[in-house]
This record gives C-alpha cells, structure tokens and sequence, in this order.
C-alpha cells in the first residue's frame, strides 16, 4: 500500500473513476468538485485528496483541506470527505490516511488538525479528540474533533546502548494474532519501562537470524499517534538502516497504527 497526493500524481482520471464508486453522497460531492475543478476553490488552494492505493486499486481516501464546512476561516488545516470501499474497512485503514495528514500538517507549522463529523466512536481510535460542538454551513450540529501535533525530544533516548530480551524471535507468530509473522526480530529492553507499564519494547535490526538476547544502539524511535507506548528500533550491528527500510519492515505491525518516525 502506498499514499499518492491526487493533483501530484499523473493518473487523475483513474482515481477520480474509483472516487465515482464510492457508496456514500459525500464521496459523490467530492467526485463532481474534482471533475468540475472546483474543489480548491471552495476549500483552499492547498487542498489536495489523499488516496490510500495497492496497485492500481483505491481503498481509501480523503482531503486535506485549508477549509472544511464549519464557517470559520480562523480554523485550519482540515481532514474531509473520510471514506473507505467497504471491501477494506475493518483494518484501520484510514489511520494512514489521517498519520499523512498529520505529517503534512506538521511541516505546515500547525498545532492541531480539525475534522467536523456526526460519526459517533469512530476517530477517537485515532488520538482524534472532541473539542465542541459547532453548526455547519447548512446549521446542523457537527462535532469538531481535533487532532493534536506533538513534537517530542528523544535526544536522551537517541544513540543510547540499550540491552535486552527476544520474545518474539524473527520468524515467530503474533501469540494472538496467529497470521502474524514476525519479519524481524522483537522484544524489550530489561529494566524500562514503557508507558503502557510493560518493559520498553523495540524492533531489532542487524541480525539476520532468531536471538534470544541484543545489545544494540538506539537509532530511531517510532511514536505512536494513537496508542500510549512508543517503539524503539534498535541496531545491533552498527549499522543504521535508512528510513524507508524501517518503515517497510515494521510495516506488518504497525500498519494499524498511527506513527511519527524519529531519527
């Protein structure tokens, strides 16, 4: 899976097809202001729709928008138009969506990310939290959730030694998940504790085989958006492994999850 910005990409016309299929009067709306070219124009010239593909299919999209349908211009960036085909929902699939939003809104220098719904339970799975109630542009009532942007300092945890214990061997199965296996090896530092109140765990990169024991560098540090622990990725060969490496390996994991690599 892969996330494309829509009026970065040169393959508009097959998107905006499968944006057509979407089961839902919101994703129709969205599908005639892309065809129409009118949807910068009421949302923002830096509106862009992010599209969660595999291949040449469309599981998943939505904008990230300067504007949204709550009529206040002092609240920005926006998530809009969240929509997953019904054949790929159940996996968090939005979570990605939402974790690039993120990463855009960071750059942008933003505080927080805004998303107006009248879904019940559905982005609080996603750090999303309720700020107020506010009236749309039509006056019904929509809750505005908002989407913190932290920047953390892992200056004291970065380049440190660290030493611990494999309980999830490279080659291993998820102990409740059985169809999960681990590509890598995975485990936790004796004597951290994390802040789920487990032991610190990390991802080890460097030893091809399953271990028992590491002794390793910290090179990176994966934060999770919505989830109250961070993983650390641990090197025990020396080497540091670039960031698409890290995130395609820890990827069978950590794709239900939103996160924020630090290097």
């Amino acid at each position: 899976m892969k996330i494309t910005e829509y009026f970065a990409g040169g393959e508009q016309e097959r998107w905006l097809n499968q944006i057509k299929r979407a089961d839902w009067r919101g994703g129709q709306y969205l599908y005639e202001l892309l065809r129409d070219h009118r949807l910068k124009e009421l949302y923002g010239e830096k509106t862009d729709v992010l599209l969660l593909t595999d291949g040449e299919k469309l599981l998943s999209f939505c904008t990230y928008a300067e504007r949204d349908d709550i009529p206040d211009p002092a609240l920005t960036p926006w998530v809009g138009f969240v929509y997953t085909f019904p054949e790929y929902r159940g996996k968090r699939r939005m979570g990605k969506l939402l974790e690039r939003a993120y990463a855009l809104a960071k750059a942008d220098g933003y505080d927080c990310l805004y998303i107006c719904t009248r879904e019940e339970g559905l982005y609080e799975k996603y750090g999303c939290v309720f700020w107020k109630m506010m009236k749309d542009m039509e006056g019904e009532d929509s809750s505005v959730f908002r989407l913190p942007i932290v920047r953390k300092d892992y200056s004291g945890i970065l380049g440190k030694t660290v030493g611990g214990t494999i309980d999830r061997p490279l080659g291993s199965a998820h102990p409740r998940h059985p169809d999960m296996i681990y590509p890598i090896n995975y485990g936790y530092v004796d004597g951290v504790m994390a802040g789920d109140g487990a032991e610190q765990d990390v991802y080890v990169f460097g030893a091809s085989e399953p271990i028992r024991t590491f002794t390793g560098k910290v090179v990176a540090v994966l934060h999770r958006l919505n989830d109250c622990e961070d993983k650390w990725i641990v090197s025990v060969d020396g080497a540091t492994p670039d960031r698409d490496t890290i995130l395609r390996t820890v990827d069978f994991q950590e794709q239900y999850y939103m996160g924020e690599l630090y290097m």
